[in-house]
C-alpha cells in the first residue's frame, strides 16, 4: 500500500472500505493484485466511476508498475482514449468477438470497423465543437446474438450478407478487421 502512494499504509490496513475514497479503493486493489507477483495483470475498467484527475492517476500508476515489475498487462475499458498512450496493441470487441487488431497507431488511423469508428466518434474533443455522434441502436444480448455480424443490426454500411453470414477476422492493411464491407467503407474522414 506504501508503493501505492497511500499514506499511512499500516494504520489504513485496517480501514474499511467505505473509509477509503474510490481512487483509494482501486489502489487497494491494485495492490493485492500485485502482492503475489503476477506476470500479468488484467485490468478490467479500472477507472470506472473515477474523475479524470483520478484516472490519470491510476493509469501511471498501472504503467509505472508494469514497467518496474516487468509485467504484462491487459486493460480491459471502453475508453479508447484511455489506452491511446498506454497500450502496444488493441484489440477491439464486440458481442464477444474481435472486430479489429493491430498495433494502437495503425487501429486508431485505420478505423476500419464501424463499431471502432462509433467509439472513436463518441469520444469528447477539445478541439471539436457540437454534440457526440452515438452510436445508434443498442447492444444486443448476449443470449440472444443476432445471426451474421452481431453489429450489423446498428451498422451504416450493413448489406444483407451481414445479416447471415458472420465475417471472419482478415488482413486489411496493417490490421485485422472482421467486416464483410472493410474495403467499401471510406478511409477514416471521408464519409463518416
Amino acid at each position: 500500500m506504501a508503493r501505492l502512494s497511500i499514506a499511512d499504509p499500516e494504520r489504513r490496513a485496517g480501514l474499511y472500505p467505505h473509509e477509503f475514497s474510490g481512487g483509494m479503493r482501486q489502489r487497494v486493489a491494485i495492490a493485492i493484485a500485485v502482492a503475489n507477483g503476477p506476470r500479468l495483470l488484467i485490468a478490467d475498467e479500472p477507472t470506472t466511476a473515477l474523475d479524470v484527475t483520478v484516472q490519470a492517476q491510476i493509469i501511471e500508476l498501472l504503467v509505472e508498475l508494469t514497467l518496474s515489475r516487468g509485467l504484462g498487462m491487459i486493460l480491459i475499458t471502453h475508453d479508447l482514449g484511455l489506452v491511446a498512450g498506454v497500450a502496444d496493441e488493441i484489440a477491439v470487441m464486440y458481442a464477444g468477438r474481435i472486430v479489429e487488431r493491430g498495433s494502437t497507431e495503425e487501429v486508431f488511423a485505420a478505423r476500419a470497423h464501424p463499431y471502432t469508428r462509433g467509439l472513436l466518434a463518441s469520444l469528447p474533443r477539445i478541439d471539436a465543437a457540437g454534440r457526440l455522434a452515438p452510436i445508434g441502436g443498442a447492444p444486443p444480448s448476449p443470449v440472444r446474438l443476432p445471426q451474421g455480424c452481431a453489429f450489423h443490426p446498428r451498422c451504416a454500411f450493413r448489406t444483407e450478407r451481414c445479416a447471415t453470414v458472420a465475417p471472419e477476422l482478415a488482413a486489411h492493411g496493417r490490421v485485422r478487421v472482421s467486416c464483410h464491407q472493410r474495403e467499401a467503407i471510406p478511409p477514416p474522414g471521408l464519409g463518416q
